[in-house]
């Protein structure tokens, strides 16, 4: 027996231990592999893992490495390991029949399956296989064990500075839940398996000891063979969370393993067969098991706790709004709005559908896909019915204060809600980014930049977060950093929309008025394009391209965006008209406003008593 860090280790291991044997011709081994819990007692080594690897063994061909299903689903999308389905096995001592499979070995004959029946041990009835001084994933036989560890340390070997310190083993309360692959029939539940994620994702970030990185961070990953390891090195967790979804009608399986980034190594794996009925239980078992294994020590642990009905067929609709909200654009949106007021139509009493329905409503308002007064009287209206039935939702808190700050421009409700969902959700990255928000309105810089600094490491992946973060430097004039985030934010996503406006805005402020028109220029949507030519023309002097691409914005967006108007004849000194411009921007609401205090390209308004009497009317510090 021998341990690896990973199962496609263990399986490449074994292939070329293979090939070094069979090229020998006289020296040929039997290798079986499985992938499950093991029991380590004094120096023993025992339990279900060791017996089912021992019988797998047994009944490969000489030469031969068979593998069982867990295995194989593991290795079956690496493109350096090839393997064909054998048979199904009645293994003895063992419950359920084992699907087992044969790896393929380039370069090496494979031997044909072969049924061979395996050697009575001397043990009898239901004891367990025991081992001698093992090391987790068994290979081979007792008999070729020293010969197996032989090989395989001539290209791996253990030294002792390789071995982590007291302080090192130590559990490190971190965690990402990766999207669960969706290994339905006709891969067309991937909305349910994200959405099984993102619950469980929501669930642990609950917990105030535990540190879970962010639903955009970790889905970045999604249908990428990247190594695990990598992963988490780039989340900046010790701790991964991954699994399969198989659902068929209302019957679902789901598959879930923890897994210890630092050498790849399976911590806890399960498997559960549940009547869909039983899908929150079954988020709550999972999340018990994950607390239990990183020995989080909590009075309660956290628990899914559903409002409503319990209706599946309305959960079901939920998560597919969420799939197509979460695409963010004009229609899909309204997509994810038809299928939020079908699961409502099902179960009116589901909190967490009315906080998704506002979410989605205020995002229609505030990019101005509807009418925004309107959409964010819907949104209002919904955030109330959700915290009326549940006060302890989180999201149904966190969407009265984005209508509170972005749309009624009370600061101080705004501050309550958030810090009410904060408290709820500790660990929710999209929280601490709005109350961040909120003190960047209110011109307290320190505050939102740590706010957003903290975002950061939750959701290290999320472009938005990095926007967020440069803009708080940004207003605090801290240009170069605010640079190196809008930087950031494009690397992570070149298409990011508005993020060459920014960055060119930031270019503008350093005096590099040439990096800031090639910025413009690059910037994919239409009206932050020229918005960003008219400021960039106007820096460099070329009056009349300026005029023109003023005139361009003006007569394609100035009945709503206001407030860009604003921010474009302030950076001209045409001073009346962009006081002119801000009060249209007041009367209609522009959720824009909220940037007033501070922002750079007004800079030319401070110290106008106007303004001053503009902060005022805004509940604003004028200081």
């Amino acid at each position: 027996m021998a341990s690896f860090n990973t199962v496609s280790d263990v399986v490449n291991a074994a292939i070329k231990i293979q090939g070094v044997c069979n090229a020998a011709k006289d020296f040929q081994l039997r290798i079986g592999i499985h992938l499950g819990e093991v029991v380590f007692e004094n120096e023993d080594v025992f339990g279900d893992g060791v017996n089912i690897a021992s019988r797998i063994q047994a009944l490969a061909p000489p030469g031969g490495i068979w593998i069982s299903e867990s295995v194989h689903n593991n290795v079956s999308n690496k493109n350096d390991i090839v393997t064909e389905f054998v048979k199904v096995e009645n293994l003895k001592n063992v419950k359920d029949p084992i699907r087992i499979y044969q790896v393929k070995v380039e370069g090496v004959e494979a031997p044909k399956p072969a049924i061979i029946s395996p050697k009575k041990s001397g043990s009898t009835g239901s004891k367990t296989l025991k081992y001698k001084k093992p090391v987790l994933l068994s290979i081979g036989a007792v008999l070729i064990l020293a010969s197996c560890y032989f090989i395989y340390n001539s290209f791996q070997q253990t030294t002792k500075e390789n071995i982590p310190s007291k302080v090192e083993q130590q559990i490190d309360k971190s965690i990402a839940v990766l999207p669960f692959a969706d290994m339905s029939a006709g891969k067309d539940q991937e909305y349910f398996s994200d959405g099984l994620s993102e619950e469980l994702l929501n669930l642990l970030a609950k917990i105030p000891e535990l540190k879970v990185i962010g639903r955009t961070s970790s889905f970045s990953f999604k249908g990428k063979n990247e190594d695990l390891r990598t992963i988490a090195q780039k989340l900046g967790v010790n701790h991964l969370l991954e699994g399969s979804v198989r659902k068929d009608g209302n019957t679902i399986r789901v598959t879930a393993q923890l897994i210890k980034a630092t050498d790849g190594s399976h911590l806890w794996s399960e498997t559960y067969d549940r009547d869909l009925k039983g899908i929150f239980k079954l988020q709550d078992e999972i999340a018990q098991a994950v607390v239990k294994q990183l020995k989080l020590k909590l009075l309660e642990v956290p628990s899914v706790k559903i409002s409503g009905t319990g209706n599946i067929e309305a959960y079901n609709l939920m998560l597919q709004g969420n799939y197509f909200f979460d695409k963010l654009d004009k229609d899909n949106i309204a997509t994810a709005v038809e299928f939020y007021h079908k699961a409502l139509a099902l179960d009116s009493t589901d909190a967490r559908a009315w906080a998704a329905l506002a979410n989605a409503y205020a995002r229609q308002g505030w990019q101005k896909y509807e009418n925004k007064t309107e959409r964010y009287r819907k949104a209002r209206h919904a955030a109330h019915k959700a915290i009326a039935i549940d006060k302890n939702l989180s999201s149904g808190h966190a969407e009265i204060g984005d209508v509170k700050m972005y749309h009624d421009m009370d600061w101080k409700g705004a501050e309550e809600a958030y810090n009410v969902a904060i408290q709820l959700d500790p660990g929710n990255a999209a929280l601490l980014n709005s109350l961040g928000n909120l003190y960047l309105i209110l011109g307290q810089h320190s505050k939102a930049i740590e706010l957003s600094g903290k975002a950061i490491t939750l959701d290290p992946l999320r472009p938005l977060v990095y926007l967020f973060h440069g803009t708080n430097l940004m207003y605090a004039n801290k240009l170069k950093e605010s640079e190196q985030a809008f930087k950031k934010a494009l690397e992570l996503n070149p298409q990011f929309q508005r993020m060459h406006m920014y960055l060119g805005s930031i270019y503008l402020m350093q005096g590099k008025n040439e990096l800031a028109l090639n910025e413009m220029q690059q910037e994919n949507m239409e009206v932050f394009r020229n918005f960003g030519l008219a400021l960039a023309y106007h820096a460099l002097g070329r009056k009349k391209e300026a005029d023109e691409a003023l005139k361009n914005f003006t007569e394609k967006f100035q009945y709503e965006w206001n407030y860009l108007l604003a921010e474009l004849y302030a950076f001209r000194g045409e001073k009346d008209k962009a006081f002119i411009s801000l009060e249209n921007a007041y009367n209609k609401k522009d959720g824009w406003l909220t940037f007033l205090k501070g922002d750079p390209l007004l800079k030319n308004l401070e110290g106008d008593p106007r303004h001053i009497a503009f902060l005022k009317k805004m509940n604003l510090p004028a200081d």
